[in-house]
């Protein structure tokens, strides 16, 4: 039967291209979920509702920041794993729905109509947006020349983005990823750094979105960057190893969604340990936004005992996936980036495709297929360089050999 899809990211749809995404028989590996811990998640889950939950859970939620207890969970999280210089508060913590409506607030409260922010390609099409969503903030695309060791080229290509601006008065802040989608990739401490005196410069606010971290695979090129949270970057005295940055201009995402598999959740926040004016004004915005059941989830499965052996768990299960995946590319001579933090796999599927429509046509006619992929444009990446797609291996191993059977079938059919 032939099935359809809708091109993520396109402007204007195939006519045969509507129905592939609703078709239960289509594996999706377009979007950025994550299930291979959720079986234990919803044991969790269910363990919670019945022996923890009470009638405050319907109650409207705390203001200030969102609920203490999980704010106060949260700062413990933080302190035990982004190796903060100095220790992560409660009072530094605002509760949003999500990393995006974290992302969308802080914009909001940094930049007006018609400001700019940097952000290195590829990134997440979603920022596109998330800058419009509450007022018409541009992005200044950083593009890299290559993807393969695409860090090394952050600087420079911030400085080209900010000094091509054709108003840099407006630029007010640049947004990372770390670990980095599509890539899946960690930016090596002297990059951060980099990026970090090149804001201060400026008098830019660095924005880090760390949703990704501690999603680490247990498969990775040797001397390959481990994850450095900016918390762990940030201090005005330089003390060896850090770097001289204005703190109230450094602002840290993170969320439940990927590292517990748990999107549909919308519980995050926002990290700003100096600037308390920009805390009072995201409390503002996201008052209402976490609801009480969410917070009431997230705090105890941070205060879980069995916290670390899941968290061992998910890189255990994204590693399984990731090295099917990774053994089937390199049995279709497909380049890859190789991911060491993540739940993507960047790659030249299409290796072929020579312009725009060759990539969103090779990409549709796979997803009649049955395997549904974020073409590669659509990230803003290297300039054209058609071809690349992002796939996602957070899934059972099971249905990643399903994938791999329809992507091998098709790329013989293909040639």
């Amino acid at each position: 039967m032939r099935a359809t899809l809708k091109v993520l990211g396109a402007k204007t749809h195939d006519v045969a291209s509507q129905a592939a995404a609703d078709d239960p028989n289509t594996i999706d590996l377009s979007t950025a979920q994550s299930e291979v811990i959720r079986p234990e998640l919803l044991e969790f889950l269910k363990t919670l509702v019945e022996d923890k939950i009470t009638e405050k859970a319907f109650a409207i939620p705390t203001g200030d920041g969102g609920d203490l207890s999980t704010r106060e969970s949260l700062a413990s999280f933080f302190n035990t794993s982004f190796q903060p210089i100095h220790t992560v508060k409660p009072e530094h913590v605002v509760l949003t729905a999500g990393a995006s409506d974290a992302l969308e607030s802080v914009i909001h409260a940094i930049c007006d109509e018609g400001d700019s922010i940097i952000v290195p390609g590829p990134y997440w099409f979603g920022f596109d947006r998330i800058t419009r969503a509450r007022q018409n903030v541009n992005i200044v695309v950083a593009r890299p020349p290559t993807y393969q060791n695409f860090d090394n080229y952050l600087l420079p290509s911030l400085q080209a983005a900010y000094d091509f601006s054709a108003d840099k008065s407006r630029i007010k802040a640049v947004l990372i990823t770390n670990p980095h989608n599509p890539t899946s990739q960690c930016y090596t401490r002297k990059s951060l750094i980099e990026c970090m005196e090149f804001c201060q410069e400026r008098g830019l606010h660095f924005i880090s979105d760390e949703i990704y971290a501690l999603t680490e695979l247990k498969e990775r090129p040797q001397k390959s960057a481990k994850f450095v949270s900016a918390l762990s970057l940030t201090e005005p005295l330089v003390p060896e190893g850090a770097v001289k940055i204005d703190p109230s201009r450094v602002h840290v995402i993170w969320a439940a969604s990927k590292l517990f598999g748990s999107s549909g959740f919308r519980i995050g926040c926002l990290i700003s340990q100096q600037n308390p004016k920009l805390l009072s004004a995201i409390a503002l915005l996201t008052y209402w936004h976490a609801n009480t059941l969410a917070s009431l989830y997230l705090s105890s499965l941070l205060k879980w005992s069995q916290l670390p052996t899941l968290i061992a768990l998910n890189s255990e299960r994204l590693t399984a996936s990731y090295r099917l995946l990774a053994n089937v590319l390199e049995q279709l001579d497909v380049s890859f980036v190789v991911p060491t933090d993540g739940i993507f796999v960047f790659a030249k599927l299409a290796k072929h495709a020579q312009s725009l429509e060759d990539e969103r046509d090779f990409y549709n006619r796979l997803a009649e297929q049955g395997v549904l992929l974020g073409p590669g444009t659509m990230y803003k990446g290297v300039d054209k360089d058609f071809g690349w797609a992002r796939i996602r291996f957070s899934i059972p191993v099971k249905t990643m050999e399903v994938a791999l059977e329809r992507i091998t079938t098709f790329m013989a059919m293909e040639g």
